[in-house]
């Protein structure tokens, strides 16, 4: 058993409305997160490979009897079949995760009482860490992220696979969104960006440069990530006297993005990279305003 503790670590409500009032864990119906359940925790994480993991679990669970000792040898049945060597091995990766809704179009807990065949009995306490951890936790989103910008967030990604990768990401949302505005000069809406789809682009670009980035450390194999807060695992941030050179002003970007540079060629490529992505969206962000003067 993995030695997390969601009862000590993760951030608890016990309202029905989440810290910072927006909900971001299940969305809309291609859009929501399973990382607090270690969703990305798995050395084959591609999105092709996770969507056939869970839709193959959720072909599974739909002929398992609601029973304890049916569901308890359902879960061992995927551990067994699916490799348990993960990346953060002390971070669980939950073998109830599947594919929920109406089309099974988004990730979700097949335990969870609005889930198929469940008929609203909540399973959840077969969990690892129990029904009352999966019941209240909220990710450090909720209350760290301005919930203007968490809004943007949940309404500019449109798939659950990118979403969870970013949206638990909240010390780079925070810098991102910090960046963005100072630059702008002016709050960032989701309203101003809704009707424009090059701005609403731009915007996803910067995002998913999670997914994408060229500068990972080497070391990461997939680019999972540890949000609670234990410490547990920890970014150890950028060594400029390595480099021989002065810290980034863009570091806390950087250093979000688990970067790993070798020489200061490759911080100022990267630097590079993430000025062109804020100044595009900056420059189609003031288009919106100008636009809308009438310019």
């Amino acid at each position: 058993m993995s030695s997390f503790n969601p009862s000590s670590a993760c951030e608890e409500t016990t309202g029905d409305i989440p810290p910072g009032g927006v909900y971001l864990c299940q969305v809309s119906a291609s859009v929501s997160c399973g990382a607090c359940c270690g969703l990305y925790n798995r050395f084959r994480w591609s999105r092709k490979e996770i969507s056939d993991a869970l839709a193959r679990r959720t072909r599974l669970f739909a002929e398992v009897p609601r029973e304890v000792a049916a569901i308890d040898a359902f879960r061992r049945r995927i551990e067994s079949q699916e490799p348990r060597r993960h990346p953060l091995p002390q971070f669980h990766h939950c073998p109830f995760l599947g594919l929920v809704g109406r089309r099974r179009s988004r990730v979700g807990c097949l335990l969870h009482p609005m889930a198929e065949g469940n008929h609203g009995v909540d399973y959840r306490g077969l969990s690892e860490y129990g029904g009352l951890a999966c019941r209240t936790y909220f990710c450090p989103t909720h209350r760290r992220v301005r919930p203007a910008h968490s809004q943007i967030v949940r309404n500019a990604i449109p798939h659950w696979y990118d979403y969870g990768f970013v949206v638990t990401e909240w010390k780079f949302l925070v810098h991102l969104f910090t960046e963005l505005e100072k630059r702008c000069q002016r709050p960032l809406l989701w309203a101003d960006i809704a009707d424009s789809a090059s701005c609403r682009q731009s915007l996803v670009d910067l995002l998913l440069l999670k997914m994408s980035w060229p500068y990972r450390s080497s070391s990461k194999i997939p680019p999972v990530h540890y949000f609670f807060n234990d410490r547990m695992y920890v970014r150890p941030g950028i060594d400029y006297s390595v480099l021989g050179t002065d810290v980034s002003p863009l570091d806390a970007i950087l250093a979000e993005l688990d970067s790993d540079f070798a020489t200061a060629q490759q911080l100022r490529e990267a630097e590079a990279v993430v000025n062109r992505l804020l100044s595009v969206f900056q420059r189609r962000y003031d288009a919106v305003f100008t636009a809308g003067d009438g310019g």
